[in-house]
């Protein structure tokens, strides 16, 4: 059986963890000791928890974005989410953020 994410463009990702880091970032700047509920980010970014869930433990794994797991949340891996500094400094530096999460559909992003 063909696993369906195959089918599904690459750059769909890059660019649903750039709104993810956006989405916290601007959070944070308004309420910065306040978490994101996942249920929030998911119906802004209009994706799936399924998705959700394994592009955000990827920010999560990069340093990105920081779980909240400290009850269990189904669908969601986690109840809350928010920006770390690494995920601040990664935002407010344009170039390097564009580089890792390009908005241009032709560009590749950094591993």
């Amino acid at each position: 059986m063909e696993n369906e994410l195959e089918n599904i463009d690459k750059r769909q990702w890059f660019r649903l963890r750039r709104s993810l880091i956006e989405m916290l970032y601007t959070h944070f700047m308004e309420f910065p000791y306040a978490p994101l509920e996942m249920e929030t980010l998911a119906e802004h970014c209009r994706v799936a928890p399924k998705a959700l869930n394994w592009n955000i433990v990827y920010l999560e794994k990069c340093g990105f974005v920081e779980l909240g797991k400290s009850i269990e949340a189904p669908p969601f891996v986690a109840c809350t989410a928010s920006i770390t500094e690494k995920g601040i400094d990664l935002i407010e530096d344009a170039e390097q953020f564009d580089r890792k999460f390009p908005t241009d559909t032709d560009s590749q992003a950094d591993s």
